[in-house]
């Protein structure tokens, strides 16, 4: 069976090349007894194509030529008016397919949602990658947004268990994504796996990253695609989760040193952070959420700000203001992002859980996810 599978899924590094040297790809497609002024959309960010469609007598088509091979997406416009019209979080007609420069034929009864797809080799290698690994991220969201009535969708109770229940789902989805690219070290979608992990982040183990990258066939890791992982590899390495956080000494608000090793014994949040951004205010309402909830418990908040030289002035303004209840230092000194680079971090918000031994837990959790988790510490 096993066999069956790798047959399925092997393809050459010349992939992407192959896929260029082709005049490019075709979809011809077919919704059987749709009728009226619908369109049809094609939209694929990896392949570099947005492009729409009308649809005559249940007949659409498309003509183009991807850049490289990547996952597309076709929604249909039932009434003709507007892409706009069409709501991601509502019940899409939408049709998911890996694009490649090739003819492809999409048939379907009465709406693309349950359309079947056939012509395309590598579409048929990744839907097989993609039920191995659980789907995608965007139909998790969907599927379970749908299953609850509109009405309920911004009541906390569905965002704390929808949000648990992503939680759940991206960590075991980065589990089976690692068992695909040990089983199938010569096919294309581990290489596409591992990109996938990289560029989506959810606060993935860097060490079973790394081994699972050096795992692949040399083929695939030696690609500018393979390289540019591996070079996001050792610099998200840095920092990585079950590695000892790196120490530091830096100063808080009061010009008090605040020296990370000094908390050992607790669980630390360390917390990077800039003044100005409004997703970030959103953040702080939460730290202070949980530093009120586990003040009584072996439990610290670090946040460390990356704001720049010229705003220190801002950020010590905006810690007083808020009263934001926890240790505030600055974490830039002569302009270098030091502290960042030891922990590998690209951007803000982000956190970092360090549990009492002074070893990475987590990273690059936020919101309710990151609230989740730590209510698994502290229990």
């Amino acid at each position: 069976m096993k066999r069956i599978f790798l047959r399925l899924l092997v393809f050459s590094v010349g992939i992407s090349g192959a896929a260029a040297q082709q005049k490019g790809f075709t979809i011809k497609g077919e919704i059987k007894g749709l009728h009226g002024p619908a369109k049809v959309y094609l939209d694929s960010y990896q392949a570099k194509i947005l492009d729409s469609a009308v649809v005559n007598n249940g007949i659409f088509q498309f003509k183009g030529i991807a850049k490289k091979p990547g996952l597309a997406y076709l929604s249909l416009d039932r009434y003709g008016v507007g892409k706009d019209s069409i709501g991601l979080e509502n019940n899409t007609d939408e049709l998911g397919l890996f694009l490649d420069n090739s003819e492809i034929k999409v048939t379907a009864q009465d709406s693309l949602i349950r359309g079947q797809v056939t012509g395309s080799k590598i579409n048929d290698a990744y839907m097989a990658y993609n039920k191995f690994i659980g789907g995608t991220v965007t139909a998790a969201y969907k599927n379970y947004r749908n299953r609850i009535s509109p009405y309920l969708w911004r009541s906390y109770p569905f965002f704390k268990e929808f949000d648990e229940y992503m939680h759940q789902f991206k960590a075991a989805r980065f589990e089976k994504q690692l068992q695909f690219i040990h089983e199938n070290p010569q096919s294309y979608f581990s290489l596409y796996a591992l990109t996938d992990i990289i560029d989506m982040g959810y606060g993935k183990n860097m060490s079973k990253t790394g081994i699972a990258y050096r795992s692949i066939d040399a083929k695939f890791r030696n690609t500018p695609e393979g390289q540019r992982i591996g070079r996001r590899i050792q610099t998200m390495s840095q920092g990585a989760v079950g590695t000892p956080a790196p120490d530091f000494t830096l100063s808080d608000v009061n010009g008090k040193v605040v020296k990370l090793s000094s908390y050992r014994g607790n669980y630390v949040v360390l917390y990077f952070w800039v003044t100005g951004n409004d997703l970030i205010k959103a953040e702080n309402y939460k730290m202070i959420k949980a530093a009120g909830l586990y003040k009584q418990k072996k439990f610290k908040i670090i946040s460390i700000s990356l704001d720049p030289e010229k705003r220190k002035q801002t950020w010590a303004k905006e810690v007083k203001a808020n009263k934001l209840p926890w240790i505030q230092v600055w974490g830039l000194k002569s302009g270098s992002l030091v502290t960042s680079k030891l922990y590998g971090t690209q951007g803000t918000p982000a956190s970092i859980v360090i549990d009492p031994d002074g070893i990475i837990v987590t990273r690059d959790l936020n919101g309710v996810e990151l609230q989740y988790q730590l209510a698994e510490y502290m229990k």
